[in-house]
């Protein structure tokens, strides 16, 4: 009640002042106005002086305008005291009516003593006079209203003593016009009592958000900023001008432009400063006691002409940040050159050979039989020798070529020379004499062998991607031969390229012929250890060769553009077949380039929806960044159409190949998959847990939930979900089987239970750990 009675208090206090303030301001304007008025129609009918009645009038109106400028000029319109204010409100609207009162008495008067030219000025400064009131009564509204009755009386009499009742279209006329101005008057008065109302809350509003943000500097990480019309700090807290490593004292009034080093965002910062438009997480940097620090900055314009905003140190953030950038272009478990890098530098020396004439020449290696070193000794082991092998490779080139880890057991060597076909193949097999040394490794010897390509361009005779062409063909063809052996391009390796077109015709009649299959990997909740989605992967039942992973096949199907009704055929599928599962499960299905890239995938997806009866939420689609960096817009566009069915969007592979962190700004995902290669070394790797770490909760600052794959064992679970992952895949829980093995709870659980117990017991432990965390809670 107190609060409201002090508003409502307030309000009339500011009305009253308002009121009196705008009086006072129109009255020079008025006074003015009624006596030029009056000296117009005294001159216009001559002889007016000899007309005692109009010497009357004039006199009886230059006192009341008098009056009229002597109130607002003794008005003390700073006071507060509202008794005041009242009374001399009360004057001045009297003096304003009487003004009002003299004109409408005045113009029957001049009215009697002329006819002709002086009636017609008469009636042009009767009019300016009646809708005057808009300007110079508005804000009392009782005095418009005694002036709108005094002239339009007034300009009625006049009308009535020139033409009698012929005039009266001209007094309906004054009537409509004295009704405008009436209902005019009344909605100015509304408009000016709701703008001093919304002032008195915004002022209120104003205190109780200043008396949070202070609240909110004292408790929180982040500085409060303010900058004046030139951007120079005004107000400056104390924790933010000891984040800034000095003193109130120096940082008020100081630009605050001259925190930061000079660069692209600074100008940017500048340029908002200026415009005083708003903007949002802008990192600049600055030095802090001679060490660099990185600030983000977000900020808005105030109705004042300033601009407050928040500042926030992202230093240790941006490190984070450099590094897995840093991880985009390099290997994480080599520190070789990824094959990002190893793209870019090849486009780069072709795209130099064709001006100089140089050689590229490039070795292509495959380790020989990696994967049981993985399988016989553990990952850890085949890490470290390939660690080993890289480095061994590094020892054996230049500074200017290049060594790179293709991913896997593949290494690509680069190197420009225009030396004979004689000296690569000496070079060859020192690479191979170098990898088949002995490895030691904890006590251990372990050896191992390569297979390399060797392809060059001369002269610019092919484009990077015939380089790799050529290289791969003759790395094949190594293989061919067995272990340990280099093969060298030759034109004759493309005939036994025709092997995989043949693999291409047969792949056109595997959908005819009802030899792809679905299977299907679960993944699991981290806290619960509950299934939440499985998985779409595609197996091809060859008649002659067997099963074929996609790894064999999708190649030539993207290439061939074979990926098209594959991809529909996986699609359709997938969700009839799911959708019959008991569960509400999700069902992830992966999307390659060219689907991303064909116009029909949305209508395709809403059609398969449709047919299934499956919730479109349940549906989740993958893609790799390769998706994003190859369509573009394009890919922006098909996802958004998805996103629009309510189907959820997946980034897969995060973190490794390309540059990730820009993806997530160019499309918002639901989820990330943090790649195997974090998980791999995430036991006995601190940098690996940060890295993760750092991406969980990147994540979910933004909403993103996050899965990680290549879950090998009991100890990657447990400390996956320490680092704040939100679910896991991988061989551990279960390995990809056919659809029937999950149709039901119990086939789905004896799925689970052939892998092993070790899912089983995490279970387990997380409802015991989950059921003891509720009763401490209780």
């Amino acid at each position: 009640m107190n609060g409201t009675a002090t508003q409502t208090e307030a309000m009339r206090l500011k009305v009253l002042s308002r009121r009196l303030t705008a009086a006072s301001a129109g009255a020079p304007g008025a006074v003015a106005s009624s006596l030029a008025s009056a000296a117009v129609l005294l001159g216009v009918f001559h002889g007016s002086f000899r007309n005692v009645a109009l010497v009357i009038w004039a006199t009886t109106l230059i006192l009341a305008v008098l009056l009229r400028l002597g109130i607002s000029m003794t008005s003390d319109l700073t006071s507060a005291d509202e008794a005041y204010l009242s009374r001399r409100l009360r004057l001045t609207a009297m003096a304003m009516s009487a003004v009002s009162l003299a004109w409408g008495i005045g113009l029957p008067v001049f009215a009697a003593s002329g006819q002709g030219g002086p009636v017609a000025a008469l009636a042009c400064v009767g009019t300016a006079m009646f809708v005057g009131v808009l300007l110079m009564h508005r804000a009392i509204p009782v005095a418009a209203y005694v002036h709108i009755a005094a002239l339009g009386a007034g300009l009625a009499g006049t009308a009535y003593m020139v033409a009698g009742l012929a005039a009266w279209p001209l007094l309906a006329l004054l009537v409509v016009y004295a009704f405008t101005l009436w209902q005019a008057i009344q909605r100015i008065e509304s408009q000016f009592i709701a703008s001093i109302g919304a002032e008195i809350e915004y002022a209120a509003t104003a205190d109780t958000v200043s008396m949070l943000l202070h609240e909110y500097e004292e408790q929180s990480s982040d500085w409060l900023w303010t900058t004046g019309p030139r951007g120079n700090m005004r107000d400056v807290s104390a924790r933010f001008a000891a984040a800034a490593g000095s003193d109130i004292d120096r940082m008020e009034g100081k630009s605050l432009l001259s925190l930061f080093q000079k660069g692209e965002e600074r100008d940017r910062l500048a340029r908002h400063l200026i415009e005083q438009s708003p903007f949002r997480d802008l990192l600049v940097k600055l030095r802090i006691d001679g060490e660099t620090r990185f600030w983000r900055l977000s900020a808005r314009a105030r109705p004042d002409g300033r601009m407050g905003g928040v500042a926030r140190d992202v230093t240790n953030d941006r490190m984070i940040e450099e590094r897995v950038a840093f991880m985009a272009h390099y290997d994480n478990l080599t520190g070789l050159a990824n094959r990002y890098l190893f793209n870019e530098r090849l486009r780069v020396m072709l795209g130099a050979s064709e001006g100089r004439g140089a050689n590229v020449a490039l070795f292509y290696l495959d380790l020989d039989d990696f994967k049981s070193i993985n399988d016989t000794r553990g990952h850890l082991v085949g890490d470290r020798l390939l660690r080993e092998v890289g480095t061994r490779l590094e020892q054996e080139v230049r500074a200017d070529d290049l060594v790179a880890r293709l991913g896997g057991d593949e290494f690509a060597v680069l190197i420009e020379t225009r030396a004979g076909m004689g000296m690569l193949i000496e070079r060859a097999h020192r690479f191979l004499s170098v990898v088949r040394e002995a490895y030691e490794i904890e006590g251990h010897h372990y050896r191992v062998s390569t297979s390399i390509g060797v392809a060059r361009c001369f002269d610019g005779d092919c484009d990077a991607e015939e380089l790799m062409r050529r290289a791969d063909l003759a790395l094949f063809a190594a293989k061919k031969k067995g272990r340990d052996t280099l093969a060298i391009f030759e034109p004759a390796l493309d005939r036994e390229a025709r092997d995989r077109r043949e693999l291409e015709t047969d792949l056109r009649e595997a959908i005819a012929r009802g030899q792809l299959r679905i299977h299907y990997q679960p993944t699991i909740d981290l806290d619960t250890g509950a299934t939440t989605g499985y998985e779409a992967l595609l197996r091809w039942h060859h008649p002659r060769r067997g099963v074929i992973g996609p790894a064999e096949f999708l190649d030539i199907a993207e290439n061939s553009g074979l990926i098209i009704p594959v991809g529909e055929w996986v699609i359709r599928q997938t969700l009839a077949e799911t959708a019959a599962w008991q569960g509400d499960f999700r069902i992830a299905i992966n999307l390659s380039p060219t689907q991303v890239r064909s116009p029909h995938l949305a209508a395709l997806v809403a059609q398969a929806i449709h047919t299934s009866g499956i919730a479109a939420e349940r549906i989740e689609f993958e893609i790799t960044e390769h998706v994003l960096m190859q369509q573009g817009e394009a890919a922006t566009t098909t996802l958004n159409k998805l996103r629009g069915l309510g189907a959820r969007i997946a980034l897969d592979d995060f973190g490794v190949g390309y540059s990730s962190l820009g993806y997530l700004q160019q499309f918002r995902f639901d989820r990330i998959k943090i790649d195997r290669n974090f998980v791999q070394r995430l036991e006995d790797d601190a940098d690996s847990q940060a890295i993760v770490s750092s991406i969980t909760r990147m994540a979910e600052a933004m909403g993103i939930a996050t899965t990680a794959e290549g879950i090998e064992n009991r100890r990657q679970l447990d400390l996956l979900r320490k680092l704040g992952c939100n679910e896991a895949q991988g061989f551990l829980i279960c390995k990809p089987a056919p659809g029937e093995t999950f149709a039901t709870a119990e086939a789905a659980e004896a799925a689970l239970a052939d892998t092993g117990s070790v899912v089983l017991e995490y279970r387990k432990a997380r409802r015991n750990a989950n059921q003891r965390r509720g009763g401490q809670v209780a």
